[in-house]
C-alpha cells in the first residue's frame, strides 16, 4: 500500500488539470484491467463480468487542492488564487512548485512581522509568490492558468502512518487500486468500474459524469474523513486505526451502508460512523442522484490535517477499506435484495 500510495502521490492532478494521473493509474492496473479515459478526464477501470446484469461503481476522486496563477507582474511576481478549498493559514511563508514548461521553485510573500499590521492575515486576493527569476524569465516559463502546489515530502510516521500532501484523495485512489489487486485473480459476479473522478474539490463534477455515463446499478464512494484530533468535533471524526468512517446519510442508500456495516463487522473492523442530516460532502452526492437515481454508500479513510501540505492517514486502515470493497464486490453488492 506505501508503495502505491507514493506513486499516487505526485505533484501534478490540480482540480482541472488531472492528465497526468493517467500514466500513474495505467502502471498500476493496466498489466490486468481495462483502462480508458471519458470527454471531463476522469479515468475509468473495467473488470470483472462484461456480460452480468449487477454493475458496481467504486469511486475516488484523484484531484488535489491547490493554487492556479492568475497575473505576472512587471517585477516577475507571481499572482495565484486558491482551487479547493486550501488552508490559507498554511500559506504564509511556504515554499511551493510553479507547474510551468518547467518545475519551479518558490515562496509566498509574507509580510515582516516587524512591519505586519492586525490585517495582515494572508487572503486569497493577496497570494504572491516570488521566484527569484526575473520578470522575462517567469514569463517564459509560466503562463496564466498554470498550477501551483505547496512543497510537501512524503514521510513515514511511527504505527505505519504516513504525513504528505494530497492524501485527500489520493488514498481513496490507492485503496482502489489495492481492491483491484485483490480482485485481478477472481471469477466476479458483477461488471466492476473503478472510476479515478476529476473535480471533487471543485464541483464534484466528474463523479457525477461518469455515473450518468457508466449507469451502474450501485456505487461506492471512499474519500477521506476527519480523524480525531484536538478541536474536531467526536461525532464528525474517526480514530485513525479504526478501520474506516462510514457514512449515514439521507442521501446514501440505506441497502447499501447496511452491506458495508455487515461486512465491516465480519471483518472484525470496528469502524466509526459519521451521521448526517443531508449530503455527505463528498461524490456520493453527485452519484446517488444520477440517472433515475444510483444506490451509493460512502467510506472514508481517517485523516487528519485535512487540506494542508502535512495530511496524515494509516496504511492500516488504507488496507482494512481496501479488502471491505473487495468482499463487497465478490458478493455482488446488495443485488436485488
Amino acid at each position: 500500500m506505501k508503495e502505491i500510495l507514493k506513486k499516487l502521490c505526485i505533484d501534478r492532478g490540480v482540480s482541472g488539470n488531472e492528465l497526468q494521473m493517467l500514466a500513474v493509474i495505467k502502471e498500476l492496473v493496466g498489466d490486468f484491467a481495462e483502462v480508458s479515459t471519458d470527454n471531463m478526464g476522469d479515468i475509468l477501470v473495467s473488470m470483472g463480468n462484461k456480460d452480468a446484469d449487477r454493475h458496481i461503481m467504486l469511486d475516488a476522486h484523484m484531484d488535489r487542492i491547490g493554487l492556479v496563477v492568475t497575473y505576472i507582474n512587471d517585477e516577475g511576481f507571481i499572482k495565484a488564487e486558491p482551487v479547493g478549498g486550501i488552508d490559507l493559514r498554511t500559506l504564509q511563508s511556504s515554499a511551493v512548485k510553479v507547474l510551468g514548461k518547467e518545475t519551479i521553485l518558490g515562496v509566498i510573500c509574507t509580510m515582516p512581522p516587524h512591519l505586519s499590521k492586525n490585517d495582515d492575515e494572508l487572503s486569497k486576493d493577496k497570494i504572491w509568490i516570488d521566484t527569484g527569476l526575473s520578470a522575462d524569465k517567469v514569463k517564459e516559463l509560466v503562463s496564466l492558468g498554470d498550477t501551483v502546489i505547496v512543497c510537501s515530502e512524503f514521510r513515514e510516521l511511527l504505527n505505519n502512518q504516513v504525513a504528505v500532501s494530497a492524501l485527500d484523495n489520493r488514498a481513496g485512489c490507492a485503496v482502489l487500486v489495492k481492491c483491484a489487486e485483490h480482485l485481478k485473480d477472481k471469477t466476479l459476479p458483477c461488471r466492476l468500474s473503478l472510476v479515478f473522478s476529476v473535480q471533487e474539490e471543485t464541483s464534484e463534477l466528474g463523479a457525477g459524469i461518469s455515473a450518468y455515463t457508466l449507469e451502474p446499478d450501485e456505487a461506492v464512494v471512499v474519500d477521506v474523513g476527519f480523524a480525531k484530533q484536538d478541536g474536531v468535533p467526536d461525532e464528525k471524526s474517526g480514530k485513525i486505526g479504526c478501520g474506516a468512517i462510514i457514512s449515514i446519510s439521507p442521501v446514501l442508500s440505506k441497502k447499501v451502508t447496511d452491506k458495508i456495516k455487515e461486512i465491516a463487522k465480519r471483518l472484525d473492523m470496528p469502524c466509526d460512523y459519521e451521521v448526517c442530516g443531508g449530503s455527505t460532502g463528498t461524490n456520493a452526492d453527485k452519484i446517488s442522484s444520477s440517472r433515475g437515481g444510483i444506490m451509493t454508500g460512502c467510506i472514508s479513510v481517517p485523516e487528519k490535517n485535512m487540506h494542508t501540505q502535512v495530511e496524515v492517514v494509516s496504511l492500516d486502515d488504507m488496507e482494512k477499506i481496501a479488502e471491505l470493497l473487495s468482499v463487497y464486490v465478490q458478493e455482488g453488492g446488495v443485488g436485488n435484495a
